[in-house]
């Protein structure tokens, strides 16, 4: 899998322990399998961006915030 889908992975999985959550209780929250949240969080699987949202909502930030920071002055999205 490419970096960006590892950097969001990392970043849902930062954001889910900030908020002092687990794995199962954001799934369960989000409506998403489990399993699949974790191949999220590793990097092994793209996110869908219904998904992602479902998460951010669960979460309490924005889609913008699980997303990997973009310099658009390099032409370098990663």
């Amino acid at each position: 899998m490419d970096d960006f889908a590892k950097i969001i992975g990392k970043n849902i999985k930062v954001m889910r322990v900030q908020k002092d959550m687990s794995q199962a209780e954001l799934a369960f929250s989000a409506d998403i399998d489990q399993s699949y949240l974790s191949r999220v969080e590793n990097g092994t699987v793209n996110v869908t961006v219904i998904k992602l949202n479902r998460m951010a909502v669960v979460m309490n930030c924005t889609v913008q915030e699980l997303l990997p920071a973009m310099d658009l002055s390099q032409g370098n999205n990663v």
